[in-house]
């Protein structure tokens, strides 16, 4: 069996386990780098697989490690090396593994228990860790500042959050602040370190706290009527640090400011579109289950929660939402009212527009920017079938790609893969099988000469029929 695939951080390298064995295999030429054998025990146990540098702001000279663990044992590989780097045994003993990641340096191991019991920060040269008490456990519950690798994590030791400042690498505590959220659900450092942005859970009302890096309160932004609604339910900051972006529950997107942090920009998500100067593009199903993107008259309209799951109580809020980089100048969203339609919004220094719509037959489930061509963004939508949304900005019409997978297609998942003069890769996995779409820049399906691999080999180049033809 074959699982647990993983890109590396710059998508030029996959490592995956298959038949005990650990597989660094190249991207583009998909030779194997480094192969690692391992326990059967440990292949039908392994939870987690991480690279280096995902966290990170910019990975390059970075060492090229990647983790495997289960709820006992961790194991850190160096691509340079055929050997196990190093192992840690032990690292929860009374709870379950909940998270692991590597931390600032390739050196240090971030180990979450379960329950928020603890943190444990492990160096990797001393195999010795430091212990943080009660940690929020929650999907941003800890930020690093950029270039100095301070770290900001959230911690509830009573009936009050915290907030923790930590030094690089001695991970001495810097600086304590008891906050003033009920339960705050997020935590970020802004691109350029000079500000921390928490936001309070949903149920408190509208509040995001603004902290200096060292800690200090500089602001807190509340509702009011001219401002933004009620319930926070997501915020990111812009790749450029220009904005900080609020989602709330009402499908409203309100961007701030750097510094003065006042609402500047506002994108409402009406089910009734219509663009003056956009374009509204819809899925069409045909008879054989092909899909394709037709432009569709204005105004359009987007099918509701309840076309989709007619039992369940109608919520309105802010579904998803993500800045492309390095640039930050556009913002792809959707909402949980109408989570098939995905918006893209361009964002200038002064105004910004909607420019396109984009009406899927099923809600959306992920949105991935491309990491070096900016303006090319992957839709997953909630499928059993192994397909994938494309838009680019420079194309003039959206894409829609389907691969060679063999059914049932379950918890399937996209990423992006490296990019290079033969075009841009994407891969499409579940925990069986996985399959790999090369296109050129301009969107068109490419017949690589080297085919089809091998069953052994795990990764497929699929090539669309039509395409040699």
């Amino acid at each position: 069996m074959v699982h647990l695939p993983a890109p590396s951080p710059d998508g030029a390298l996959i490592a995956f386990i298959a038949s005990t064995q650990l597989h660094i295999r190249s991207a583009t030429t998909f030779d194997d780098i480094q192969i690692y054998d391992l326990s059967s025990a440990f292949d039908q146990s392994c939870r987690f697989i991480r690279w280096y540098g995902a966290r990170c702001r910019d990975p390059k000279g970075a060492p090229q490690r990647l983790l495997l663990a289960d709820d006992v044992r961790i194991m850190v590989f160096d691509i340079t090396t055929s050997k196990v780097y190093a192992e840690i045994s032990g690292a929860t003993t009374m709870t379950k593994l909940h998270d692991i990641d590597f931390g600032w340096t390739p050196n240090e191991i971030m180990v979450f228990s379960d329950f928020g019991f603890k943190l444990q920060i492990w160096s990797l040269p001393t195999k010795r860790a430091i212990e943080i008490k009660d940690p929020k456990t929650i999907a941003v519950g800890y930020s690093y500042r950029p270039t100095t690798g301070h770290l900001a994590i959230l911690t509830r030791p009573a009936a009050h959050d915290m907030l923790l400042i930590m030094a690089p690498q001695s991970h001495d505590v810097l600086s304590t602040s008891e906050l003033s959220t009920v339960d705050a659900r997020g935590v970020e450092f802004s691109p350029d370190g000079n500000w921390l942005a928490l936001f309070d859970t949903a149920s408190a009302g509208h509040r995001v706290v603004i902290v200096t890096a060292d800690g200090h309160h500089f602001k807190t932004l509340l509702s009011t009527q001219d401002e933004l609604t009620l319930g926070v339910r997501c915020m990111r900051w812009s790749s450029t640090g220009d904005y900080l972006a609020i989602g709330d529950h009402e499908s409203t997107l309100t961007l701030f400011g750097r510094n003065t942090f006042t609402p500047r920009l506002r994108f409402l998500h009406p089910q009734s579109i219509e663009l003056p100067n956009g374009v509204v593009w819809q899925e069409e199903l045909g008879a054989s289950r092909s899909r394709s993107y037709t432009q569709a008259k204005q105004p359009a309209t987007s099918p509701s929660q309840d076309t989709f799951q007619p039992t369940r109580k109608r919520s309105s809020c802010i579904a998803l939402m993500e800045f492309n980089h390095p640039r930050g100048d556009l913002l792809a969203s959707s909402t949980s009212d109408t989570p098939s339609t995905l918006w893209i919004h361009s964002i200038g220094a002064t105004s910004a527009r909607t420019v396109t719509a984009l009406i899927h037959h099923s809600p959306i489930k992920a949105l991935f920017w491309h990491p070096v061509v900016e303006d090319l963004l992957l839709v997953q939508c909630a499928i059993a079938e192994p397909t994938v949304y494309l838009w680019k900005a420079s194309w003039n019409e959206p894409k829609i790609l389907s691969l060679s997978l063999k059914a049932p297609v379950e918890k399937l998942k996209a990423m992006w893969l490296a990019s290079d003069e033969d075009g841009i890769r994407l891969i499409l996995s579940t925990a069986e099988q996985s399959a790999i779409k090369l296109l050129t820049h301009e969107g068109e399906e490419v017949n690589d000469a080297r085919g089809r691999l091998g069953p052994e080999a795990m990764f497929d180049e699929v090539v669309d029929e039509h395409a040699s033809r």
